[in-house]
């Protein structure tokens, strides 16, 4: 009879280790897919700055932002997307070996604006997550058409996994 318990015990134990694999903020694991943009394809900690590269943009700190593949054959188009409300930005960007950037005046698919995403790049292992762990780095410039003339600029890093790197 303990045998049947211990059996039942271990099941429930090892039920509840496969099924906890979303850590407790409720991001699941993300799946870049196998493709030519899998280099460029990950989650992000990204913060947007003013002209300077310096001056947080409207005192801003950093945000989701995530880079998928487009789900068209045969080239390298893939999305760039803040997954919050603050720039609103989900545009289709072009990947050149870990470099990429978008047509000028770009459809900007969350307000039905444009951007135009310029001198961006992934930088394999440049970049540090907030506890210090090696991750690959993400730059990119953005120009607005709710703010024409004007250049952000987007740093951070990629987002680890590990739970204090979580923001």
């Amino acid at each position: 009879m303990k045998n049947i318990q211990y059996k039942i015990l271990l099941g429930f134990a090892a039920l509840a280790v496969f099924t906890s694999c979303d850590n407790e903020r409720g991001y699941a694991d993300y799946d870049p897919g196998q493709n030519e943009n899998l280099e460029v394809a990950g989650e992000w900690n990204v913060i947007g700055y003013e002209t300077d590269g310096v001056t947080p943009a409207y005192g801003g700190s950093y945000l989701h932002y995530r880079t998928y593949d487009a789900e068209t054959t045969g080239d390298n188009d893939f999305y760039l997307e803040e997954l919050d409300p603050f720039f609103e930005l989900l545009t289709k960007v072009q990947n050149n070996n870990g470099s990429f950037s978008g047509a000028t005046d770009a459809p900007e698919l969350v307000t039905g604006g444009t951007v135009t995403v310029t001198n961006g790049k992934v930088i394999k292992g440049g970049g540090r997550s907030f506890s210090g762990a090696v991750v690959d780095s993400i730059y990119f410039e953005a120009e607005f058409d709710w703010d024409p003339g004007y250049i952000y600029k987007f740093g951070g890093h990629g987002r680890s996994g590990f739970l204090e790197d979580d923001l």
